[in-house]
């Protein structure tokens, strides 16, 4: 059993309407069950881009955080990340489902790999399109829904130390591709941990639940603009 709080997770929420808060309420519903002393080990930390919306009443252990518009998912995680402290540090989607352990297993995976600064837990609807299942061990590398589940991306702190902050010229789009990027050409290995699950609820993909998008303009922006950002960022690799 956990017996010390020693997670920041970050959650992106947008609270706009009704059904979009309702995404956040089963994320962090979900997260408070999958530990059994929840409340002692994971320190929650809600960057809310819904001004009125406060999160605090689920639990002793939520912050709730007024994101720093105009949005931009690296600079909320930025933002949300320098809000704690802790060892570790999750940085998530609110439509997430947390299984039961998937923390615990995080830590298993950390003892076997004391080396290893990056992981990511396994969708059970995602990875099994690539013939990788739950429960089937660790799977190394650097693929984007394959070993990194963009989504849900679990860290131990000090690997800001090697790759400062998240840049934030990506603001939706290629983030985690140029994370991706940015462990392989610093040498920073990578694990998916299939014994860790946490459900990716991609259905909500489209429906502006974590992103503030006011026009085409706007979203352009967000989407299409970041691949010449990460094709002229990374030129020299490919």
């Amino acid at each position: 059993m956990l017996n010390k709080k020693i997670v920041d997770i970050v959650i992106i929420s947008y609270s706009k309407d009704d059904y979009c808060k309702s995404i956040t309420e089963n994320c962090i519903t979900s997260l408070l069950s999958s530990e059994d002393n929840s409340e002692e080990i994971f320190n929650i930390i809600i960057v809310e881009s819904e001004p009125s919306v406060k999160w605090e009443n689920f639990s002793k252990c939520i912050k709730t955080y007024n994101a720093p518009l105009p949005y931009g998912y690296n600079k909320f995680l930025n933002f949300g990340r320098k809000k704690g402290n802790s060892e570790w540090v999750a940085l998530c989607n609110n439509d997430l489902e947390f299984k039961k352990n998937w923390f615990s297993e995080m830590l298993i995976a950390e003892k076997k790999f004391p080396n290893v600064l990056s992981f990511s837990p396994i969708c059970p609807k995602t990875q099994p399109k690539y013939n990788i299942y739950p429960n089937t061990g660790y799977y190394e590398g650097y693929n984007i829904r394959m070993q990194i589940s963009g989504w849900c991306i679990v860290q131990k702190r000090k690997i800001y130390e090697i790759i400062g902050d998240l840049d934030e010229r990506f603001h939706h789009w290629f983030c985690d591709n140029d994370y991706a990027m940015t462990l392989m050409i610093k040498k920073i290995p990578h694990i998916l941990v299939s014994s860790s699950i946490v459900e990716h609820h991609e259905n909500n993909i489209g429906k502006i639940t974590e992103r503030v998008v006011k026009d085409d303009k706007e979203m352009k922006r967000l989407t299409i603009d970041s691949q010449f950002i990460f094709l002229e960022k990374w030129k020299n690799y490919f």
